[in-house]
């Protein structure tokens, strides 16, 4: 990770944007990863079961807060209790095991800084959308190949100019880019 400072709609309704600019002295970074044409989800999920994408993910936001919406935390489950975990939401009456619930990016941003240095927005597309103006890096893996989805990746190249590092590779027989961008 040569030159990191690392040391659907559906998604889109499931907590309120703040729609004001956000001034943070913490680390925020956004990880993300998409198919061909962006897709990046497919019914509450991802459309892919790669191992290497996976245990990429797991790697790099080991020692972070992952900041996330309701949707992508359903599919998140298995693993909320191995890393601090902010889940988005509107809903007054609904609770996540293994995670801290706030109903704004900027809320759960503020909760976020005190559980980790580090802090990483993991989707839907919405709180990807809102984060792109103050996130500092995007760790974006490509997997070059078709799936079929009902999500896709908002436009980063407005806010992501430069090329950090680049790592490909094969796995499932898809060509794979590891990506690290910045401003």
């Amino acid at each position: 990770m040569e030159g990191s400072t690392l040391s659907s709609t559906n998604h889109a309704t499931e907590y309120e944007p703040c729609g004001k600019k956000l001034f943070l002295p913490f680390m925020i970074r956004m990880i993300a990863a998409c198919a061909r044409d962006r897709v990046m989800g497919a019914g509450g999920t991802l459309p892919w079961k790669i191992k290497k994408d996976w245990d990429y993910f797991l790697e790099t936001t080991r020692d972070g807060a992952l900041v996330m919406g309701r949707r992508c935390y359903e599919d998140f489950t298995g693993y909320a209790g191995t890393r601090p975990l902010v889940v988005l939401s509107r809903d007054p009456q609904t609770t996540f095991r293994h995670a801290q619930k706030a109903s704004s990016l900027r809320d759960g941003l503020n909760v976020a800084e005190k559980m980790a240095e580090n802090i990483w927005i993991c989707g839907g597309a919405e709180i990807y959308q809102e984060a792109m103006p103050i996130a500092r890096e995007l760790y974006l893996t490509q997997i070059d190949a078709h799936y079929e989805g009902d999500v896709r990746f908002p436009p980063w190249e407005p806010y992501f100019t430069r090329e950090i590092s680049r790592q490909e590779t094969i796995a499932d027989g898809h060509k794979i880019s590891f990506l690290i961008l910045g401003k």
